[in-house]
């Protein structure tokens, strides 16, 4: 099996064309860059793994990429959780690695939330993409898996589906605001 890399840092706002065939490349890094969106990723039809670290990144809309197991987007400015899962869950339906570290949507007790904040945004993601075995920095293990299954249940909270991602993503809040 021929195993390619694609890494490019620098200041690009957008993909590059590429000058030669990318069908083989099946690692892809764009980290440090200033991408704020991600038109041309489908020229990279086999990657397995895409890594767009410390970009400018705030929407993830990504084309149906079969064989990528590894995605990391950590620091970007990432804040519309369930949008992103309802592409991810259609778009990538074999990944088994993500990072969504320092990105709003992601909490940490440091910046904006606490342990609980934390556990809750993993529930949410481990039980929307079924095939996920590791995110940010722990691996998803059988009992927290079955956990999410239940708190999601319990807590009523609906998982991403085709339609909510095909919605725009604006929320509106009807009723008076808790004082």
């Amino acid at each position: 099996k021929q195993w390619y890399q694609r890494r490019v840092r620098g200041n690009l706002i957008c993909i590059p064309t590429p000058v030669r065939d990318v069908s083989g490349v099946t690692v892809v890094d764009i980290s440090y860059n200033s991408l704020k969106m991600l038109n041309g990723i489908h020229q990279y039809e086999r990657v397995e793994e895409l890594i767009l670290d410390n970009n400018r990144l705030s929407q993830l809309c990504l084309p149906p990429l079969p064989h990528l197991k590894t995605l990391s987007i950590n620091n970007n400015n990432l804040q519309d959780l369930a949008r992103i899962l309802g592409n991810l869950e259609i778009s990538v339906p074999q990944l088994t690695y993500l990072s969504m570290l320092s990105n709003p949507l992601c909490p940490n007790e440091l910046m904006s939330g606490d342990e609980d904040d934390y556990q809750m945004y993993r529930f949410t993601v481990i039980n929307s993409l079924k095939s996920l075995k590791f995110l940010d920095s722990r691996p998803v293990i059988p009992r927290e898996r079955e956990d999410s299954q239940r708190h999601i249940e319990f807590s009523g909270v609906k998982r991403p589906t085709l339609a909510n991602f095909r919605e725009s993503s604006t929320v509106t809040f009807k009723g008076t605001p808790l004082r």
